[in-house]
């Protein structure tokens, strides 16, 4: 609403405020040239290329000092990042321009850059009571002009703003004024939505029959004039009437229209996406090509002002020094030239790494985004397929076939987080997390877990370990098992009818430290002399000749990174047809034997009694499959699919435990746990998301979540979670 506002205002720059101008020089024709070009273009909705006018109006107005016309280029670079729903660089440039406005006196420009502002606050960060303050001062400024339709702006914007929160009683004037404004300057866009503020206002008051009055007005204008944002609001207000008086039906067909038109407007938030995603490296391409194009500018300025220098202190040299000037002044440019040329490079040096970060983090990013898309649908997969194997009436040549597909999804699962773990470690991302551990039962648990596929290639597994090793230490266990997983995994894979053993010896040790070297051994296939160098590399493999079943090569990578991180690095001993040994040590802090004692390292689970539980999700088959996950567990479950419908349930009913989806329609899992800790302070609350759980754990806790588990669940992982959380 507050947008489309500002469109009007935008389509008028070129017809007023050019007329205000004489123009009298050609520099003022190519600005007003540009200006109005960009001005076209975004009426248009070619921000691309309005975009690349407004950058280069800018661009001139500097080089001519001409800070009205900077004003304009920088309100129009500023409006349409608010377009493409870049708050950011909305903000930043509707700054710049309001800076120059008030330097050149332009108190209209100076009016529509505090509403910009005022819509940055509030459609952007949400931050309601800033944005009231710049929808003020937008508004004293249209007081003066003669033209009201300059004060209808920010009149009915912040009506909006006081309805949006919860301040009726304030807002009422405005809703007042606007209308006499909008039946002023027959604005269609505005009377609808003075009828739909009309509304909430009387169903705020209880008012519902005038509340369904202007309900009504509002949408047939909509209806009339395909104003599909407007209608998408106003049905979604007249559901909330309708349930309020008790009238389901209508309240659920309301909805049921709304989320209609609310289609529409995902599949133009995607379009704008795209358009986003296409002109971001256009822009800053121009960016990057007008820098080096006034560096170039600069550095043509100074080769000017040296060749004066050098002329001068040459004449000097020639006349008072004579030849021994000349040949100490050329000893002098000489150093001074190597000099530049160093500056040059180091600068060069620090651009390259500057980039290259940005590179890594995009890198990042990405891979972060793509396995949290991947892992969703795998929830799907893997969830359902663990949920029929379940089914002990299942035809075993159908469980033949679920236990292939339930093996293709864990596997691609593994691939995905191999993936991640390799960019976090890339991007510094991955932190040391110690526990007190035994690392002796860490090292048993671990080899028990590759007892099936070892019986399935006749392997046998053998541990080994010194019996003077303390029995806890400081450990960050996962990463340690995630090294040593890899490394039994690379053994298991390579050895058939072998043995593969895991030893722990100490290589020293006093009160407060040990050190351990770890061997991982096999007497497998081996690793070819010429193979060796290149097996920790990303993506290395041995080659199909050798094992047909070789795997992402990603294994002994994470390895090498994760024990860089750890201040160790592995080793390699190998001979073809005769095995592989794996080593690496590592220093642990040994933990007080009292203390130990008192760690409940084996606790047990406590008895599972009735409990209900809340379930927020969106997706239908996540649904489908943590519900009969929750029933095979033992607990009853409720499922609401957004945040919204969550908020509802906690204030009708109680229940023991809540698990709340981030990525969640109408109100997310976030925005939903802050409105339920405002009230509910006590009942447990689980975040599931598909994320990168370090990406978010942070924001989970600090809102007032418990705890946070990743899609995909498994049984196991589940049933843990929820015992550590239901007391």
């Amino acid at each position: 609403m507050k947008t489309f506002l500002l469109i009007v205002h935008l389509v008028v720059v070129g017809s007023i405020s050019y007329g205000q101008i004489a123009v009298k020089h050609n520099h003022i024709d190519s600005l007003h040239s540009l200006i109005d070009q960009s001005n076209s273009l975004t009426y248009e909705y070619k921000i691309k290329e309005s975009l690349e006018y407004a950058i280069k109006a800018a661009n001139y107005a500097y080089e001519v000092n001409n800070d009205h016309y900077k004003a304009k280029a920088y309100y129009l670079m500023a409006y349409n990042y608010e377009i493409l729903v870049d708050f950011k660089n909305a903000e930043e440039y509707y700054r710049k321009s309001l800076k120059f406005s008030e330097v050149s006196n332009d108190s209209l420009l100076v009016l529509w850059n505090n509403n910009g502002l005022g819509n940055v606050y509030s459609d952007g960060y949400k931050d309601l009571k800033t944005s009231l303050v710049f929808y003020n001062k937008a508004k004293e400024l249209g007081k003066n002009f003669e033209d009201s339709s300059e004060y209808m702006t920010p009149v009915i914007n912040l009506a909006w703003t006081y309805v949006d929160i919860g301040e009726f009683d304030d807002a009422l004037p405005y809703i007042e004024e606007a209308q006499k404004l909008v039946v002023e300057h027959k604005d269609i866009e505005g009377y609808c939505e003075v009828y739909y503020l009309r509304g909430k206002y009387a169903l705020h008051k209880k008012n519902f029959k005038d509340a369904f009055r202007y309900f009504e007005e509002a949408i047939d204008i909509a209806e009339g004039h395909d104003m599909v944002l407007e209608l998408s609001y106003i049905l979604k207000a007249r559901a909330a009437l309708h349930e309020k008086v008790g009238d389901t039906i209508s309240a659920y067909n309301d909805i049921k229209e709304y989320q209609q038109y609310k289609d529409k407007l995902y599949d133009k938030e995607k379009l704008k996406q795209i358009e986003v995603a296409s002109i971001s490296f256009a822009v800053d391409e121009y960016k990057r090509e007008l820098e080096i194009a006034n560096k170039e500018k600069d550095y043509q300025a100074s080769i000017a002002k040296n060749n004066k220098i050098i002329l001068f202190i040459s004449v000097i040299g020639l006349i008072f020094m004579l030849g021994t000037a000349f040949f100490f002044y050329l000893g002098y440019r000489s150093k001074k030239k190597l000099s530049d040329i160093l500056k040059e490079k180091n600068t060069q040096l620090e651009v390259a790494k500057t980039e290259a970060e940005k590179l890594t983090n995009t890198k990042s990013q990405f891979i972060s985004t793509v396995s949290h898309e991947l892992r969703t649908p795998l929830y799907g997969v893997v969830g359902i397929t663990s949920l029929l194997l379940e089914d002990k009436e299942m035809p075993s040549k159908h469980k033949k076939l679920l236990n292939s597909l339930k093996f293709s999804g864990d596997y691609l699962l593994d691939l995905i987080n191999k993936v991640l773990k390799i960019s976090k470690i890339e991007s510094n991302k991955e932190k040391l997390t110690k526990t007190p551990t035994d690392l002796s039962q860490l090292a048993q648990n671990l080899l028990y877990s590759f007892e099936y596929q070892a019986k399935n290639k006749n392997n046998q597994l053998v541990l080994e370990s010194q019996k003077e090793l303390p029995k806890i230490l400081s450990v960050d266990s996962l990463k340690l098992s995630e090294i040593l997983i890899n490394l039994i995994g690379n053994s298991v894979k390579f050895t058939e009818n072998g043995t593969i053993w895991l030893r722990l010896k100490i290589v020293s040790i006093d009160k407060e430290k040990v050190k351990v070297k770890f061997e991982v051994e096999d007497n497998g296939l081996g690793i070819p002399e010429d193979k060796k160098e290149f097996v920790f590399e990303k993506f290395s493999q041995l080659g199909r000749e050798i094992n047909k079943s070789e795997g992402t090569g990603l294994g002994l990578s994470i390895v090498k990174n994760l024990l860089e991180m750890m201040g160790s690095q592995i080793y390699l001993d190998s001979k073809e047809g005769r095995g592989t040994k794996f080593y690496f040590d590592l220093e642990f802090e040994v933990i007080n034997e009292k203390e130990s004692s008192s760690l409940d390292l084996n606790k047990e689970e406590s008895p599972q009694t009735f409990k209900k539980i809340l379930v927020a999700e969106d997706n239908k088959i996540n649904q489908i499959v943590t519900k009969n996950l929750l029933d095979i567990i033992g607990y009853n479950s409720t499922i609401v699919e957004n945040g919204l419908n969550a908020l509802q349930m906690v204030k009708k009913e109680e229940f023991d435990l809540i698990l709340m989806d981030l990525n969640m329609p109408y109100l997310d899992g976030i925005e939903a746990t802050k409105r339920i800790r405002e009230f509910d302070q006590e009942t447990p609350i689980i975040a599931l998301t598909a994320s990168e759980l370090s990406e978010v754990q942070e924001e989970c806790l600090a809102i007032g979540m418990n705890d946070i588990i990743n899609k995909p669940l498994n049984k196991d992982d589940l049933r843990e979670i929820l015992s550590k959380n239901l007391i």
